[in-house]
């Protein structure tokens, strides 16, 4: 189990996408340090002595939405972190170098999950395997993190209950794709740190069952950044190709070129964070979407912590833009099980129907509200 507030004195975690990509020194981002313990150990431990360790996070909440057309109640899974049950292993090879393997699946019981398979309700996070030295860097092989714009962009964590989730994902339109957070085949590169400097790279091979019918190289990316105690910068370039589809009577695969820009800083104790982001399809027809993202997070007392986001989302043409808003609060009983509130909202424009946390759009335009009540805890 996972004991213990992570102080920012000794807090170290490992840039990754979908983790959480920092290094808190001193007094800078505490916030970050009181939800450091809910990513697991492949995040957040970078020692180099050997270790096995089952983790993992539940959580539930009760929501109440609003949609115009319709409203209701639900309890659901997923609001704040995304359920999970994990294996981290560690081997020293070396006084400053580790293999690791982490095995994750995750699983929310939401909707009417329990009606159908396993397939409805889990799905495998990360399987990875990781040689990790201090002097050389990082080589990881597997599922694991792409290069793509970190979660932690949005301060809610780009969860199943964030408005962030659903307003960064592409617009409808042929070969569009979803770059997935922790793509499958993947083989990756970091660098250690040069002066705060950090360079990431990344291959992915087209092995899925999709698609192993098409390029042997799914994609490829690279992110660039800067750090100390108090700023973080962030750059990023992806370039994947979307599933093998059919296109006038022959197959098919689209470039989708992704583009982001991070800047962290904190200003002690309130961190703040701005993401561009930025997601064009190589197909006519196809429109790119932008998404600027704001973010604050601040320690409140001696455990707490609370939160707001705003995120515009611009589609290149069709009246579908969207604004989400979200204000959060974490109360913690101890360092790992806490209650939360949420609060959010999206604005859609006349043709678009983005919602959020499973609330029913009826019509475009329509405008969804939500207001949940939840509990985690990680172990």
């Amino acid at each position: 189990m996972i004991r213990g507030y992570v102080g920012t004195t000794s807090l170290v975690l490992l840039l990754q996408a979908g983790g959480l990509a920092t290094s808190a020194h001193a007094d800078g981002f505490p916030a970050i340090g009181r939800i450091a313990s809910g990513f697991g150990y492949y995040a957040i431990d970078t020692g180099y002595d050997d270790m096995l360790k089952v983790y993992g996070s539940l959580d539930a909440f009760a929501s109440y939405h609003d949609s115009e057309h319709h409203s209701g109640y639900k309890v659901e899974g997923g609001g704040a972190w995304t359920n999970k049950l994990g294996v981290y292993a560690r081997k020293a090879i070396a006084p400053d170098t580790v293999l690791e393997f982490d095995l994750e699946e995750g699983f929310n019981l939401n909707g009417e999950a329990l009606d159908g398979t396993w397939k409805d309700v889990g799905a495998l996070r990360l399987a990875v395997a990781t040689l990790r030295s201090k002097q050389y860097g990082k080589l990881e092989v597997g599922k694991t993190y792409s290069m793509g714009t970190p979660t932690y962009a949005d301060p809610f964590l780009a969860v199943y209950g964030s408005p962030y989730t659903y307003l960064t994902t592409p617009a409808a339109g042929k070969g569009a794709y979803y770059l997935d957070l922790r793509p499958k085949y993947t083989m990756a590169y970091t660098t250690p740190s040069y002066n705060g400097f950090t360079l990431g790279t990344a291959l992915t091979f087209g092995f899925g069952d999709v698609a192993s019918s098409g390029k042997t190289v799914r994609g490829r990316g690279a992110r660039l950044q800067y750090k100390n105690s108090r700023t973080i910068l962030l750059a990023s370039y992806n370039q994947y190709y979307s599933d093998p589809w059919e296109d006038a009577g022959r197959t098919t695969q689209t470039r989708n070129d992704y583009k982001s820009l991070s800047a962290f800083y904190d200003f002690g104790p309130l961190s703040s964070s701005f993401t561009w982001q930025r997601q064009d399809v190589n197909e006519s027809g196809s429109p790119s979407v932008t998404a600027y993202t704001l973010g604050l997070m601040m320690p409140v007392g001696k455990a707490d912590i609370a939160r707001l986001l705003v995120v515009q989302r611009e589609v290149e043409f069709g009246s579908k833009d969207a604004t989400g808003v979200m204000l959060g609060y974490d109360h913690f009983f101890n360092p790992n099980w806490a209650v939360y509130g949420r609060v959010g909202m999206i604005s859609n424009q006349s043709k678009s129907s983005l919602s959020y946390a499973g609330t029913p759009v009826d019509q475009p335009g329509d405008d969804p509200q939500n207001l949940m009540l939840g509990v985690y805890y990680h172990f």
